[in-house]
């Protein structure tokens, strides 16, 4: 290799025969190249996709062209295999937000309200999180139409359903249940059940107050934003919804604490988990719930895939926790031990060239005697001997663990690492 660039391709292939490519990107919390192909392709595709039926990309998107390079495959062919490999295979796009809410829109007498006062706090307990609601509550008119509704998906990403009761100024109570979609957030949902229960007092003659509770904190806090920065077609049609309810009665929304005791909340609870095994065919599902459950099978993917390393023992196939402290120096070793890669290491000194030796300047070699290590010349010094096997460590190892055989699964906990290098 001549010149500069070629200079600089040999650092580049130095540097990656010097590092493992999967566990470098693991620390750093990268996503590999070949999972944010699959994203950036299926964004992509189901952007298109949510287009109107005229627009010139959207019948890109659907065409069906022979493909004319075997191995190159562009954004349609990618995006539609990653789609299938994230079980959206038939999955309806939902359309996209073509005229939003103007500027000018008028709320008129909506008011939202995103707290309950210091008892509603998480780190509170139950009944002191239910009773601060309770006198939260206790302050909004009574003689009105009330809405408790709560969504429901599983793991937060799956089979999508939204619930509510209605107790109507009147007297009556309702039951709303609709389905949300088979890839759906939990936000999502919880936007779900609040326009079904507003659609269905939308026409009630009662001009009394409105109060519509939920336990979601970010589908108010999405909702409050106002109704001209709705981007997502569920927000435009809430705030429609909100709109046209508000021509003659005051609206109110109330955020109130999850699964603290509140016997109304639990009841819409129920009706959104029950309503989340409703048949999801028809309930069409937005670019953005597609494209993070495509991230989500791309990364997963990505470590079952990762090959056999001193990583992959300690891991397995997840992610590391972020290092905690302060100490950036002793936070890169960890990261280093971790990736199999550590700076003191004598053995990966002697394979770059670095600690070399009368009789060997530079090898591969763990039998090297210049890759040995220092302290009790029995094998190299990799990460996977200073850690679980170097005789010298034994006695670190037993005072921080209970034993001198140390389990590779251990040494997840970045402590545990940084108490025994620190020890070397």
């Amino acid at each position: 290799m001549k010149g500069k660039k070629g200079k600089r391709r040999l650092q580049a292939l130095q540097l990656y025969a010097c590092l493992g490519r999967d566990p470098l990107l693991a620390e750093a919390g990268i996503p590999s190249a070949w999972s944010t192909r699959k994203t950036l392709a299926a964004r992509t595709l189901c952007r298109a996709l949510a287009l109107p039926e005229d627009d010139p990309l959207r019948r890109v998107a659907e065409a069906d062209t022979p493909t004319r390079l075997r191995s190159t495959t562009g954004w349609r062919q990618v995006g539609r295999s990653a789609l299938i490999e994230a079980g959206a295979e038939g999955v309806t796009v939902e359309p996209r937000l073509e005229v939003p809410l103007l500027p000018w829109t008028t709320c008129r007498p909506i008011a939202f309200n995103l707290d309950v006062g210091p008892g509603g706090r998480r780190a509170s307990s139950n009944e002191t999180r239910r009773e601060a609601a309770r006198r939260h509550l206790a302050a909004l008119p009574a003689q009105a139409t009330w809405i408790w509704s709560d969504g429901s998906a599983d793991a937060g990403v799956r089979r999508g359903g939204g619930g509510a009761v209605i107790f109507t100024a009147s007297g009556e109570t309702l039951e709303v249940e609709v389905a949300a979609g088979d890839l759906c957030s939990s936000t999502r949902a919880e936007l779900f059940a609040l326009r079904a229960a507003l659609e269905r007092v939308r026409d009630e003659p009662s001009p009394a107050p409105l109060v519509a509770c939920s336990d979601s904190r970010a589908a108010l806090s999405l909702l409050s934003a106002g109704a001209a920065a709705q981007t997502t077609t569920i927000g435009a049609a809430i705030w429609r919804t909100l709109l046209d309810i508000a021509e003659r009665r005051q609206v109110t929304l109330q955020w109130v604490p999850a699964h603290c005791g509140l016997a109304e909340n639990e009841h819409a609870d129920a009706l959104a988990k029950q309503a989340a095994t409703l048949p999801q065919g028809a309930v069409p599902s937005d670019a953005r719930s597609l494209t993070r459950a495509v991230h989500r099978t791309a990364t997963r993917q990505w470590r079952e895939n990762w090959p056999d390393s001193f990583f992959k023992t300690i891991f397995g196939s997840t992610l590391p926790l972020p290092i905690p402290g302060e100490d950036r120096e002793a936070a890169m070793s960890v990261h280093q031990l971790r990736a199999g890669h550590w700076g003191r290491s004598l053995q990966y000194l002697h394979r770059i060239g670095r600690h070399p030796s009368v009789a060997c300047l530079q090898c591969p070699d763990k039998r090297c005697p210049a890759a040995l290590c220092a302290v009790c010349r029995e094998e190299a010094d990799v990460p996977e001997h200073v850690l679980l096997r170097c005789p010298a460590l034994a006695g670190a190892r037993l005072r921080l663990t209970g034993s001198i055989y140390v389990d590779p699964s251990r040494l997840r906990d970045a402590d545990l690492k940084g108490n025994l290098q620190g020890t070397i």
